[in-house]
């Protein structure tokens, strides 16, 4: 049996056992002495009956174990101090390095840009390059050319579709004249 958890069905049977006996006792001391002294003999027991209450319910009561973890930062400690400053110089390592990329990531876009609308003029000269890049310097012509190279290439798109329309019509045009002339050469 555990130290810390007592039968309580074993306490109550041996407390009604005791209490038995007792009465019993009492019983026959009362009967060969005084009233006065068997009152001094029930207050010994009443006071082993409290006592035999309370430790049942004691026991009763569920037991629990509290853990408690303090963990303490020394700021001063060599570890510490050394790992927030490789952290530190991470992060703006990586902060460099996204500023870098979206730099690059511009230069590329303003790049293309620049190829397309050469790409849309047909042809240039040094003069108009000269100008392209006057005109990138500032935000809202940027945006206008934007405008010009994808209506341009939209433009462009839809003809080449109209295009392939019309070649696929000439063939299937062809291919019903070349099915009507079998057709009458049968006949």
């Amino acid at each position: 049996m555990d130290k810390n958890k007592i039968d309580t069905q074993t306490v109550y049977e041996m407390f009604e056992v005791l209490s038995e006996k007792l009465d019993k006792q009492i019983e026959k001391s009362a009967e060969r002495t005084n009233p006065i002294q068997a009152q001094v003999d029930m207050t010994a027991i009443n006071t082993v009956t409290e006592r035999l209450e309370n430790v049942i319910e004691e026991v009763k009561k569920p037991s629990t174990v509290e853990h408690q973890h303090h963990y303490t930062i020394d700021i001063r400690s060599n570890w510490f101090f050394f790992s927030w400053v490789a952290l530190v110089i991470v992060i703006l390592g990586l902060f460099w390095a996204i500023a870098n990329q979206r730099q690059t990531i511009s230069r590329y876009m303003e790049s293309d840009l620049k190829y397309r609308y050469i790409k849309m003029q047909g042809q240039t000269d040094e003069e108009s390059i000269y100008r392209l890049e006057q005109q990138f310097k500032y935000g809202d012509s940027i945006r206008i050319i934007r405008k010009q190279v994808e209506k341009y290439e939209e433009l462009v798109k839809e003809q080449a579709e109209r295009m392939e329309r019309a070649k696929r019509n000439s063939e299937e045009a062809e291919r019903l004249r070349k099915e009507t002339e079998i057709l009458k050469d049968r006949r």
